[in-house]
């Protein structure tokens, strides 16, 4: 990735990978093995699998590339809110639920339990996301927590500093908006370490910028987060 502003010119090496109608997805050692799970979910001979990871960390994202790369293959996203579960798990041949750690009631439990046995029962994949580890969902069904344990799980891990610093570049390239080097320095230094908290930042600079119409500057960033 490389952002340019002028003659100052930052640049980060960082392994992409391209999404199909979204930007690129950056890739390092705090989601690769995400990103692995992703590649092969399908390949398995058991297609049942959790794909965890923080709020904004890209679940969404990796999902979405999971379906581009299904050529042929029915996919359906699937919520607690669907009366024909049967149906649709018959007519795909792989199920999509999403946002599990939202799942706080006995019927939403029981829908997920009722999913997993359909998946195995019809032989069809199975991939739920969640913002929280199995054991930290707190579900009260036993024979639901113990089928989600049994299946693969593959984790995003809260962004380094060097994903820090990529994501930072990255959001605001997405806007548009050229950065130097020395406001990245700043913000890396100031903002929480997560991929939330990078998100809400500049998202709140651009904001801010646009509507007092100035430049994003140390200033600017210094006077909204010190």
């Amino acid at each position: 990735m490389k952002v340019e502003n002028d003659n100052i010119q930052l640049t980060i090496e960082m392994p992409k990978r391209t999404a199909l109608n979204r930007e690129d997805f950056l890739v390092n050692v705090r989601n690769k093995v995400a990103v692995d799970f992703i590649d092969n979910f399908y390949k398995k001979s058991i297609k049942l699998g959790i794909l965890i990871g923080p709020k904004g960390s890209g679940k969404t994202h990796l999902v979405n590339v999971l379906c581009k790369s299904l050529e042929g293959v029915n996919w359906s996203f699937l919520s607690s809110e669907n009366k024909n579960i049967y149906d649709i798990f018959n007519t795909n041949d792989v199920i999509i639920i999403e946002n599990i750690n939202n799942f706080h009631s006995k019927q939403k439990e029981e829908f997920l339990f009722h999913s997993i046995n359909l998946s195995k029962e019809l032989n069809k994949a199975l991939l739920l996301t969640s913002s929280l580890q199995v054991s930290k969902l707190n579900f009260k069904m036993s024979d639901l927590v113990s089928r989600l344990e049994a299946m693969n799980t593959a984790s995003i891990e809260e962004p380094d500093d060097t994903l820090m610093e990529a994501l930072i570049i990255k959001l605001f390239n997405d806007r548009q908006i050229s950065v130097k080097p020395k406001t990245v320095n700043f913000l890396m230094q100031r903002i929480e370490r997560s991929y939330l908290g990078v998100s809400e930042i500049i998202e709140l600079i651009d904001k801010v910028s646009l509507s007092q119409k100035k430049s994003i500057s140390i200033k600017l960033i210094k006077g909204l987060i010190d």
